[in-house]
């Protein structure tokens, strides 16, 4: 049954493959990334996705959430006053035990609520009568998550996500419902735990259309398909992450990402590079968390750039 349910989700993604609206690549917020572990690593998160965040790295890690857990982040990005903001809830409260689960006949199914928004503040405007003004701008997006095990060993898991854009920008606003998905697969090999990870993005190029504004314009969101291996060595102490990302017919999208961290009893680190194959310059991250109980975590990531560089905290609570 399995293998029925992974060759449907191939075959889809290769068809809906053939048709790709023409557009403007829109949303760009939305690629950035969530996270501050994540980011750490440079983004190569497909294979490493856990908690919240998996929602928007790759649903099919919601599967191994067990607990209830919520998570935070921000960062005053490219330190220019573009505020990005995060909140994630995953998996089911403590409301007795056992806890509550929705299952599909005997398969448990795990959900996962994200919020992600950028807010830019005082942007310049002169209005029709040639009074100065300012204004805000707003970018949102939603992501509902759900994820369930297709097998236990070696473990194969199966996620999607769906995904509710929305702005607002002067008398302008926008919608758009996109929709992603992935597999996620683990297995030991000499002690050592191997993950591999496949997610599709906006499948199809989510369609974004415009209300209140002149010519209600439609903008795309780019298909975006992600590949990634990881390793965890020696008891999960190292964790080495690559991952492949290219746009489905958009050019300029393909990129390597590759991470590498050492994880200790209350402090891990780690280290990425983001790599575009194209002509531009790659960039580099670090990081740390820090997580003395487990049942908390604080997140620092650390993004350098040519237009400014972006510092990224973000918290984690489980119960």
């Amino acid at each position: 049954m399995w293998r029925k349910v992974v060759l449907a989700f191939m075959v889809s993604v290769a068809a809906l493959a053939q048709e790709v609206p023409p557009g403007v690549d829109a949303a760009s917020f939305a690629r950035i990334g969530i996270g501050g572990w994540a980011l750490s690593l440079g983004g190569a998160y497909v294979a490493l996705a856990e908690g919240p965040t998996a929602g928007y790295w790759n649903p099919a890690g919601l599967a191994n959430l067990s607990l209830f857990s919520m998570e935070g982040m921000y960062t005053n990005w490219l330190s220019a006053g573009i505020h990005y903001q995060h909140v994630g809830l995953a998996g089911y409260p403590p409301l007795g035990e056992p806890r509550p689960q929705l299952r599909l006949g005997e398969v448990p199914i795990t959900f996962a609520l994200n919020w992600l928004s950028v807010t830019v503040p005082d942007i310049p405007w002169i209005e029709e009568g040639g009074e100065f003004s300012t204004f805000t701008a707003w970018s949102n997006l939603f992501i509902l998550s759900a994820g369930w095990p297709l097998r236990e060993e070696p473990k194969l898991q199966m996620g999607v996500s769906l995904k509710i854009y929305h702005d607002r920008i002067l008398e302008g606003r926008s919608l758009g419902i996109g929709l992603d998905a992935g597999i996620l697969w683990e297995t030991t090999v000499r002690g050592q735990v191997l993950r591999v990870g496949l997610t599709t993005t906006d499948l199809g190029s989510t369609t974004i259309r415009w209300y209140g504004t002149t010519g209600n314009p439609v903008n795309y969101v780019p298909w975006l398909v992600r590949a990634g291996v990881a390793l965890l060595l020696w008891e999960n102490r190292v964790v080495l992450a690559l991952l492949g990302e290219r746009g489905v017919e958009r050019p300029r999208f393909e990129r390597i990402r590759v991470g590498a961290g050492l994880q200790f009893d209350w402090v891990s680190l780690g280290v990425g590079w983001n790599q575009p194959l194209f002509d531009e310059p790659g960039q580099w991250t670090a990081g740390l968390r820090l997580h003395p109980w487990p049942w908390a975590a604080l997140e620092y990531a650390y993004l350098p750039g040519p237009l400014g560089d972006s510092h990224w905290l973000s918290f984690r609570f489980t119960f």
